[in-house]
């Protein structure tokens, strides 16, 4: 068997490409070899010049953020709508409840973010959040009919 402990024990001599030898086991070697370079090679030629970091850039024109209020009622009229969509497939007779129940996990992660979103509207837009806020709970009362199991025969 080969032993490989004594593997950096042997010292081979290497030749640089002045054609010296040098043991394998001089440490400084690299350290002179680097000198050496480094002293050989001249400082560049070009000037130097400087260059000026880039300041902000502008848009040509200003989109307009849309108001938390649109926000809301947009968020609203979504969730309506799945309401809507989720009451017809409940009326037709065709469509099984195992398919139902991804919609509704939809109107009810809706929901949960139509709440979310009327918490920051100021108390200018009560109307505004009383509906949000109306729509959100009929969407979790639906909700939670279905899973409590309302809708089975």
């Amino acid at each position: 068997m080969v032993n490989i402990h004594h593997i950096h024990d042997t010292t081979q001599p290497i030749k640089n490409p002045q054609g010296e030898t040098r043991k394998a086991g001089n440490k400084d070697a690299f350290t002179s070899a680097l000198n050496r370079a480094l002293d050989k090679t001249e400082p560049s030629e070009m000037p130097g010049t400087t260059s000026h970091g880039l300041g902000e850039i502008t848009s040509a024109r200003t989109m307009p953020l849309p108001a938390q209020s649109d926000l809301v009622s947009g968020s609203t009229e979504k969730l309506l709508e799945l309401l809507d969509t989720y009451v017809g497939q409940l009326q037709n007779p065709g469509v099984s409840l195992k398919h139902l129940a991804p919609v509704l996990e939809s109107i009810n992660q809706k929901a949960d973010q139509l709440v979310a979103e009327t918490r920051s509207l100021g108390p200018d837009q009560a109307g505004l959040r009383d509906i949000a806020t109306q729509t959100a709970v009929a969407a979790r009362t639906e909700y939670v009919k279905f899973q409590r199991g309302d809708y089975l025969s």
